[in-house]
């Protein structure tokens, strides 16, 4: 039974467990994160949706119903996240790209290693 069972240590040997890079884990990472945000904001889209539809009612304790002011604040809070929820996805998806797609060295179209102010 022993021949059976497989060292663990062999396969931690190649750099990084189970064959993937620490930049392929950064970038699975950064995935992850997008999906979740935009998960989010398709919630927080839906709760802005009800918000500004007017289908919520809220009455207090004594029976007495609460003008729309409040409903309009929620509102306001509301699209300022799902604002907020649009630059992260944004700065997530250019990490991400920047991981992917690395920008060429030579892209400043400086072709030596003068410097700018130097002639």
């Amino acid at each position: 039974m022993p021949e059976k069972v497989a060292s663990l240590d062999e396969g931690l040997q190649v750099g990084t467990p189970f064959g993937t890079t620490a930049e392929e884990l950064r970038v699975a990472a950064i995935g992850s994160k997008i999906e979740f945000s935009k998960s989010e904001l398709q919630t927080v889209q839906a709760y802005i949706e009800v918000v500004y539809a007017g289908k919520i009612v809220v009455t207090t304790d004594d029976g007495i119903e609460l003008p729309a002011d409040p409903l309009a604040h929620l509102g306001s809070v509301l699209s300022n996240y799902e604002q907020a929820l649009f630059d992260q996805i944004a700065e997530l998806e250019y990490k991400q790209e920047m991981l992917l797609f690395p920008p060429d060295e030579d892209e400043d179209g400086h072709e030596d290693d003068t410097p700018d102010n130097e002639v």
